[in-house]
């Protein structure tokens, strides 16, 4: 009789306890997802919002980035629709800061949950930053004249992913792996695009990736044929942020 009772009491516990565990452990998973989606997408904006500070010198406006903001977005999360770029403002000046750029994203991360059903989540990121456009203090920015008198600055190649050090144009490493340009009439002329990742539908001004020693097509990032890729910067930048010279091409 005590026996019964006991695997009784054993069989009520369970069948209380564990939806509320399984319910908990899917809970989890889920929450799991959304930020890691989230992380995603913020990560984009901010990459986005880097490469357009980081061109910001000379560039009066920028009117294929909420664009393309958009597109990368879609892209590389599965999971996002609804993709919205807000709030973008380029080189304007608050107070005594100029130079500012501000972006921001909204979207919906949507999620299956059991039973078939789906079930979406409003989320919004945004980003300050300011421009590099060569001011310093409250003294006016730099014209070419005068930055070409301080001395010629000098262009590198580094791998912005992999790697910490930069490489001369010329360098064996960069010769065998792709290169980042802006998709323009003259590279849709001089390169097909990809069969592999369909890039022809792609806007002017998006950044494209194409092997210009050894390919003919252009391709997109997320391509299978592109494994590591190149972008030109100055030198003095490439070493602030960290680079060394390559140690076989000594960096140009």
């Amino acid at each position: 009789m005590v026996s019964n009772t006991k695997k009784g009491y054993f069989t009520l516990e369970a069948a209380i306890f564990l939806p509320i565990f399984i319910i908990g452990v899917l809970t989890l998973g889920y929450c799991v997802k959304l930020y890691s989606t989230a992380d995603h997408a913020a990560f984009a904006l901010l990459d986005e919002t880097g490469h357009l500070a980081a061109e910001a010198y000379g560039t009066k406006a920028a009117p294929f980035f909420c664009g393309k903001l958009e597109q990368r977005l879609e892209q590389e999360n599965k999971n996002v629709d609804q993709v919205k770029a807000t709030g973008f403002r380029y080189l304007y000046q608050e107070g005594e800061r100029t130079g500012l750029i501000s972006a921001g994203c909204e979207y919906r991360i949507r999620l299956s949950l059991p039973l078939d059903t789906h079930y979406g989540f409003e989320m919004e990121s945004r980003v300050r930053c300011r421009g590099f456009i060569g001011k310093r203090g409250q003294r006016n920015p730099m014209g070419f004249d005068e930055m070409e008198k301080n001395g010629e600055g000098k262009l590198v190649r580094i791998f912005p992913s992999w790697g910490k050090r930069f490489h001369s144009e010329t360098c064996v490493y960069v010769k065998t792996h792709a290169k980042q340009i802006v998709l323009a009439s003259q590279v849709k002329s001089r390169y097909k695009a990809c069969e592999l990742c369909e890039p022809n539908n792609l806007p002017m001004g998006v950044y494209v990736y194409c092997f210009p020693n050894a390919g003919e097509a252009y391709h997109r990032e997320s391509c299978k044929m592109i494994e590591k890729y190149t972008i030109e910067i100055e030198k003095e930048d490439a070493e602030a942020k960290g680079y060394r010279a390559c140690g076989k091409c000594g960096g140009g």
